[in-house]
């Protein structure tokens, strides 16, 4: 199964018997069996007919609205399944705070452990490694031991603050200075490198949203994010443990491998956009995205409960389903690390 990116900007999608066609004016651009489809992204103005929209929900097919500049827009699902037992253990352990803590400090955890690994990675694998990523190694060390003492969430928040931004500090040595990043800054991102982080941390959305859905869960409810008016809370707790390994490791390898330069990217007279990606530098980090996504690694629970190979789609399926288990149980989360 497998997910499709539309990009060209006013295309429509169509039913064609069991086959989806993406048409651009009087032009058919491609086609693709909806059996082979797990869900659909759009960027932009793209459009549907009204045939498609009803295949789509029968088949169960989900689709997700990107803007152009990959920010989250809505989407477009069919029935959910009404997993009642589980969300009610949901709540009830959300507002025990103990349970609570116990889950946030996973989280976090597990995002600093996989943000050192990261580090670390990139570290062995250069000849001249900046003396600020070593630096970045060992504050993290602090702040991971610190994450068990906390006692509130929002001092738990405020450690994971600190830890983010000495992993960034360490991060940017990690990229040529042509890509002009010096820290990490959102709405807008105001460099290649942000805007790259940004569109990644929302395709990583998408995936662990919809892997939450197949559970059961209500996605709006979290544990590390608090409730938040139409944020999906709990899918922003799953992701912590996945942002460095399969969002910001990406970025750096497309940076330094040739697959994204430079002259992907142009400033803009927009002050919501300062930095534009060209359509063609889109589809490769989309194309880059997935292929990372079906890279192989070893879950505990990978091969029938015993440890074994999974993609990364899997993993994070499996994790949400490690967290159900956690939640019906009242035994503890563990977040998914690498070395």
């Amino acid at each position: 199964m497998a997910t499709l990116y539309v990009l060209e900007q006013g295309a429509e999608i169509r039913c064609d018997g069991e086959r989806l066609a993406i048409w651009q004016t009087d032009q058919e651009l491609g086609n693709v069996p909806m059996a082979k489809l797990e869900d659909i992204v759009v960027m932009g103005n793209v459009g549907f007919s009204t045939p498609a929209i009803k295949r789509l929900l029968d088949q169960q097919i989900e689709v997700t609205f990107l803007t152009t500049q990959g920010r989250y827009h809505g989407r477009l699902i069919g029935e959910v399944t009404a997993h009642v037992a589980l969300r009610r253990a949901q709540y009830r352990r959300a507002d025990d705070e103990a349970w609570a803590l116990a889950m946030a400090q996973a989280c976090v955890s597990g995002k600093l452990r996989n943000c050192r690994a990261v580090l670390q990675r990139f570290a062995r694998n250069r000849q001249n490694v900046d003396a600020n990523v070593q630096e970045s190694i060992a504050a993290l060390e602090h702040f991971i031991e610190r994450v068990e003492r906390t006692t509130k969430i929002s001092s738990l928040v405020g450690v994971e603050g600190s830890g983010s931004a000495a992993y960034f500090g360490g991060l940017r040595s990690l990229f040529d200075q042509e890509w002009m990043f010096n820290n990490r800054n959102r709405r807008p991102p105001t460099d290649p490198v942000n805007v790259l982080l940004s569109l990644g941390y929302t395709l990583l959305v998408h995936k662990t949203l919809g892997a939450v859905q197949a559970v059961g869960f209500d996605p709006y409810q979290g544990f590390l994010h608090q409730l938040d008016y139409n944020r999906p809370s709990l899918v922003l707790d799953l992701i912590e443990e996945f942002r460095p390994i399969l969002v910001d490791a990406l970025v750096i390898r497309c940076c330094s491998d040739g697959r994204l330069n430079a002259s992907d990217f142009s400033p803009s007279d927009d002050p919501k956009h300062p930095i534009l990606l060209s359509n063609e530098g889109k589809k490769r980090f989309v194309a880059a995205f997935e292929e990372r996504m079906r890279t192989e690694v070893t879950h505990p629970d990978g091969a029938d409960g015993r440890p074994g190979k999974v993609s990364y789609w899997r993993c994070i399926e499996l994790q949400a389903r490690q967290l159900a288990r956690a939640i019906q149980t009242g035994n503890g989360y563990q977040a998914w690390t690498t070395r």
